[in-house]
Formats: structure tokens, sequence, C-alpha cells
């Protein structure tokens, strides 16, 4: 009952800030963070080919905080609540037409998958879902750089003991991540046309963004990413029950600027206008 009071708090509050970010919302020190920490971590298959091979190869490549293994669905649903036990899934905190969706790390004790609350996650990344990643599979081109980002918030969390509620800790990352901001200008910045809505057009942008920058599809950023390209920075929004704005770096996964707003369905010029404005020092 006491996790259903919780979700309610975020959905209703001002609270519901704590909901944006390649985050972690657990404080390292944290019995839940021990937890994790001795556990033995599962992605679980989601049955879709190409993001079942994506999510493969990165947490091959660059897991090595905890053991790590794969479950499918069926397997998963039984071991779920292994406490000894955590999970790297897709999941939707809430209902899917009003609710939260992310690829999220949490430690297993649950008896099932929709008894999580945000509270629970020790990282996560957000869905795109309401532009081009209606499905969680849809972002299959990018879980590489979202892996990398959840790895990478959970150790600037320790580095610069970053502890408290998960507020606190979103504020502490938010303020790492845009102190890189400015050396978003020495890369050409490419926004994907698919990711932005149908508010946003190349002259709209062309007249807010000052520095370099190209208009391209989802196969130029899935290329960038797999290249480890240093030539670019790509702009990510992530639509759920909120509005989230990231610049991410490919070549690792690095988070270079983040802003979010409380509502919104598309990006707008006041966001490209903002980015700008960070990019200059003056936000």
């Amino acid at each position: 009952m006491l996790k259903r009071k919780i979700f309610a708090t975020l959905v209703i509050s001002a609270f519901t800030a704590n909901c944006f970010a390649q985050l972690s919302a657990v404080d390292y020190k944290s019995d839940d963070y021990a937890r994790f920490k001795a556990s033995k971590t599962y992605y679980v298959q989601t049955g879709d080919a190409k993001f079942d091979s994506e999510m493969a190869a990165a947490m091959k490549d660059l897991w090595k905080i905890t053991p790590s293994d794969v479950l499918n669905d069926a397997a998963f649903k039984k071991k779920i609540s292994d406490k000894s036990s955590s999970f790297i899934v897709p999941i939707t905190i809430g209902p899917d037409s009003h609710g939260y969706h992310y690829l999220a790390l949490f430690n297993g004790g649950e008896k099932k998958i929709s008894n999580y609350v945000y509270d629970d996650m020790l990282a996560y990344c957000p869905i795109n879902h309401w532009q081009n990643e209606m499905k969680h599979t849809d972002c299959s081109y990018r879980v590489r750089n979202m892996i990398e980002s959840m790895i990478q918030a959970m150790e600037l969390v320790q580095k610069n003991d970053i502890r408290g509620n998960s507020k606190k800790i979103v504020d502490g990352l938010q303020e790492l991540y845009n102190a890189k901001t400015k050396n978003i200008k020495d890369r050409t910045l490419l926004f994907c046309e698919e990711t932005l809505g149908k508010k946003l057009t190349k002259s709209d942008i062309a007249g807010i963004y000052p520095n370099k920058f190209e208009i391209c599809d989802k196969a130029k950023i899935e290329q960038v990413i797999k290249e480890k390209s240093t030539d670019y920075y790509y702009f990510q929004p992530t639509i759920t029950l909120n509005k989230s704005m990231f610049v991410f770096d490919p070549s690792n996964g690095e988070v270079v600027y983040f802003d979010y707003q409380m509502s919104g369905m598309s990006i707008t010029k006041s966001n490209i206008e903002d980015l700008a404005n960070a990019i200059k020092g003056k936000k």
C-alpha cells in the first residue's frame, strides 16, 4: 500500500520532476544499492530480435558492475521475486496511456513487474514513447548509449558523493551534465527528424541554433553510435508522461545536456532556444 501512495504522489505533485533523466533514483549508500552490488544482473529478452541483439552486445561490452546473464520473459516472471537478483528491462510505471516509459535497472523482490514504482529504480533511461518509440523496443538503435548513460549515472553519483532523496540526486547529476554543455559547439549537432515531432522545421532550427547542425534520420543516429563517432553529438528528446531533452555523445553515451518540462508532446522553438543559450552559458 505504501508504494501505491508513493506512486500517486509522483503523478500528481511537483515531485514528478524527479522522473526525467538518465539517472539513479537510489542513494548509493542505501541498503537497496548494497543489495544490487551483491546481485547478479539479468537483462530480459523482449522477443524483438533487433532489440535483444543490441542489448546482448551492449551488456557483453559494457556491463562490469555485477555478474550478468540473460533471461527470457517466462524465466523472468519466475525469478522476479528473487532478492539476490537485479534486472534490466523496459518498464512502464503506471498505465501505458498515462505513465512513464523507461529502460530501467531494479532489484528483484516484487511478485510482478507492475508492482515496481519510480523509487525502486536504481538507474533508468526514458523512452521517447510519444514520438518514435511507441513500442519499448523501438529504442533498439540507441540502446547501447542508454546502457552507457545508466552506468555513468551510477558512477557519477558515487564519485561526486551525491546523496539524499531522488530529487537531490537528479539535481546533482543535472548540474554535472550541464557543465559540459559548452562543448556541444565543437561538433556538429544531429537533430533526428523522427524524434522531434511536427512543430519544428529545419529553417526554425537554423533561425535559433547558431552552431553546426544537421537534420538527419534515425539511421544516421544508429550509424554514429555504432561508429562511436567523435564528430557529432545528437539531440535526444524523450517524451513520456513528461518531456525531457538530452544531448548525447554517441562515442560513449555521455550526457552533455539535460533539461525537462512537466508536460508537452513535441519539441518547440523555446526548447531549442534553451539549448542554444545553455551552450552560450546564458542558462
